[in-house]
């Protein structure tokens, strides 16, 4: 049982997020903001365990993760928005996915609201938003994996948009 003080300070970490900070906590429970992911490309997939089309797509996302896992500049993240992480965590165990996996810890920002799933965001190393897709991508696409590298090797401190 966590104490008064880590109370406290879980409360102050969660005030201290930016309205315009994606806040995600992995499968550890630690908090991550997407601020601190600056200068590595970031990939988010937003998904739910009800989501048939998110379901669907899920395998060509694995297949790209694993091909890109060496990779130290970009990042994925498989966000579940059942809101409910020990499903997920089984659903993901389950089909033996490796796409790290996490939880909102706050309010999506509201350039990133939608009301449809499943939805892909790719940031850039600079911290702006290059692709927001809603719907279904076909993660195996050779167009998509070079367009990753690609966005790799551009410099984190310029906007190129």
């Amino acid at each position: 049982m966590p104490s008064i003080a880590q109370e406290q300070e879980a409360v102050s970490m969660d005030s201290s997020i930016s309205s315009t900070d994606l806040a995600l906590i992995d499968q550890d429970g630690k908090l991550v903001k997407l601020s601190e992911m600056k200068g590595k490309v970031v990939v988010l997939n937003f998904w739910a365990t009800w989501c048939q089309p998110c379901i669907a797509e899920l395998p060509s996302l694995e297949k790209l993760y694993s091909s890109l896992a060496s990779e130290k500049d970009i990042v994925f993240a498989a966000v579940e928005m059942d809101q409910d992480p020990e499903k997920a965590s089984k659903f993901f165990k389950k089909r033996k996915y490796s796409i790290p996996l996490y939880s909102l810890g706050a309010a999506l920002p509201s350039h990133m609201q939608t009301n449809s799933i499943p939805m892909t965001i790719i940031i850039a190393k600079n911290g702006e938003m290059v692709i927001k897709k809603i719907g279904m991508i076909n993660f195996e696409s050779p167009k998509l994996r070079n367009n990753l590298l690609q966005l790799t090797k551009e410099r984190s401190d310029i906007s190129y948009l």
